[in-house]
């Protein structure tokens, strides 16, 4: 399944945010890790491998057909009610996370509680999943980049190989800026 095409990648994003399931919900569900499932909904098909893929087709009803849609399932909805969820968006290319180099390692700063107000799990920004514990070992979160508990970045961001990675942070920084001055 290594040469699947984007636009099949993003039907699954596009399936797990309409049932209402957070990547690395899901990606403990069928056996992966989050950051490989992120990779995958962003048109990395080489992240997942055949097994995986067929659990996430199935669990889903996405279509691996290049001319199908993806099935028509209604949405679970997650709805708390007095409860302000607090948590972060798991996609790197979301406003909400602003990227910034340590070293030559890259880390997102997440603004927290930018959630929208149908019940408060959605990112306000982009509509993701809000991640509301660690993706890699559930514990709660803290205010930094990473986990406290297993050291996980909450955020990883898939990049295209032959980037340089401080002036793509530089740069979705500037935008950033420029986007939260509308």
């Amino acid at each position: 399944m290594a040469n699947l095409d984007a636009e099949i990648c993003l039907r699954f994003k596009e399936a797990r945010k309409e049932k209402g399931l957070s990547q690395s919900l899901l990606a403990g569900q069928v056996g992966c890790k989050q950051p490989a499932l992120s990779a995958f909904e962003n048109g990395d098909s080489t992240k997942l491998g055949d097994s995986i893929v067929k659990k996430l087709a199935e669990k889903l009803g996405v279509s691996l057909d290049p001319v199908a849609k993806v099935k028509e399932n209604p949405p679970e909805q997650i709805v708390v009610p007095g409860i302000a969820v607090r948590g972060f968006c798991p996609d790197a290319n979301c406003p909400s996370n602003i990227p910034y180099m340590v070293g030559d390692r890259l880390y997102f700063k997440t603004l927290r509680g930018k959630a929208s107000p149908n019940g408060g799990t959605r990112c306000a920004c982009c509509g993701e999943v809000l991640e509301t514990r660690c993706p890699v070992c559930g514990a709660p979160l803290n205010d930094g980049a990473c986990c406290g508990a297993c050291g996980s970045k909450y955020v990883t961001g898939a990049m295209p190989s032959g980037i340089d990675v401080a002036e793509w942070a530089a740069a979705r920084r500037a935008e950033i800026i420029q986007l939260s001055s509308f």
